[in-house]
């Protein structure tokens, strides 16, 4: 199979995959016990917290270890939220978000908050001043996610992480889908609270962080036994945790030169498609005003298709891709995403994403883009368009 779903899920990379069998094997204790095979847990997991810390410029304390990046969301917003119910009840978010931010907000307006929703603009990016617009005296959160998961646009949070920084508003950055992708430091990109996924950076599913900036205030979301500086409850994923350390180092050690390559594969990939299928609309790529885009993110829309049947056709030819974000499979639905940038249910209903990684090669790309050409004219001829 050629695997072009990488934004979904990324395969384990061989360093994860070792560290996870042999702290398995090795480290198997828990965490929390004081003798020895407690001792050896506990340095696995402070190892990779380390590793975590060094590639989003970011102090080992600062990091919480969780179950995955969708329970650092909520972790994130509904911890800040309530600890400081009693400044104010109002939150401001992207209509950007992916559903695991965007559900939880919609638990808190059951609760009794409201939410101002800050549309982007036809390209997919986030004004800061339209944050600013949308502040009220009692806003107490806002949450603008890094990069996108289905049309791959990067935000400017630098800018909108100053602007909420000088009115003390609490930033929290949804980077499950940025990091490794692209340079992260929550320092410089003045966040106070950062959700990360080992699985989309060559972990295993199962472990997640959270960066909490030193003096921010959250309430606990799991409890338990006091673990994670009592934040979140629960004996450690040891095995998981060691895996997201690994591929944090392997980031750290490769990620400049993966980001590039990636990179080639992505504008050699829309080059070969344009060629082959002229009318292709490619999202985010504004001749005018350049956007920046995940390097390995190309969002496309096929008029007069769906994407639901181009997705099943490619599979069939043995290649794997996405109709919008894969917590949505199963769903016919148009993309709330491509709604919000002013797409018609018709655009919203005809894309595709193509996210690469670890194992494309060069020679995957014309092989692609013949394939896609080829369900793209059936596809047509059988809808008569």
């Amino acid at each position: 199979m050629i695997y072009l779903d990488h934004n979904a899920t990324t395969p384990p990379l061989p360093e994860a995959l070792i560290s996870l069998a042999r702290v398995a094997n090795e480290a198997w204790g828990n965490a929390s016990s004081l003798h020895t095979s407690g001792r050896t847990a506990k340095v696995e997991i402070e190892n990779a917290r380390e590793e975590l810390a060094a590639l989003i410029h970011a102090a080992p304390q600062e990091i919480i270890f969780t179950g995955g990046g969708t329970e650092a969301c909520n972790f994130a917003i509904l911890g800040a939220a309530r600890a400081q119910k009693n400044k104010g009840r109002h939150l401001v978010a992207s209509a950007l978000e992916h559903s695991a931010v965007k559900a939880v907000l919609r638990a808190l307006v059951e609760d009794g908050w409201e939410i101002t929703w800050v549309d982007p603009d036809g390209d997919g990016v986030i004004a800061p001043e339209s944050v600013v617009a949308a502040l009220r005296p009692d806003t107490v959160l806002c949450a603008v996610m890094h990069a996108n998961n289905e049309v791959g646009t990067v935000q400017p949070i630098a800018a909108i992480g100053s602007l909420l920084k000088a009115k003390s508003i609490t930033f929290f950055c949804d980077m499950t889908q940025s990091l490794g992708k692209i340079p992260v430091d929550v320092k410089a990109l003045n966040v106070d609270l950062a959700a990360f996924a080992a699985h989309k950076i060559g972990g295993v599913k199962g472990a997640g962080a959270l960066y909490v900036r030193k003096g921010v205030t959250v309430e606990s979301l799991v409890r338990g036994g006091g673990q994670e500086r009592g934040l979140r409850g629960g004996t450690e994923n040891t095995p998981g945790i060691a895996a997201l350390g690994a591929a944090a180092a392997w980031w750290r050690a490769h990620g400049d030169a993966e980001r590039a390559r990636a990179g080639v594969l992505r504008d050699a990939l829309q080059s070969a498609l344009l060629q082959r299928i002229p009318n292709l609309q490619v999202t985010a790529q504004n001749v005018d005003h350049p956007v920046e885009r995940l390097p390995n993110t190309l969002h496309v829309t096929f008029p007069g298709a769906r994407g639901d049947v181009l997705v099943m056709a490619l599979d069939l030819r043995g290649m794997a891709v996405s109709a919008g974000s894969a917590c949505a499979s199963g769903s016919v639905k148009p993309s709330e995403v491509l709604l919000a940038m002013g797409r018609s249910t018709e655009e919203a209903s005809s894309s595709l994403r193509f996210s690469l990684g670890f194992g494309n090669t060069p020679a995957d790309i014309p092989v692609v883009a013949d394939a896609v050409a080829a369900v793209y004219a059936a596809s047509r001829a059988a809808y008569g368009s």
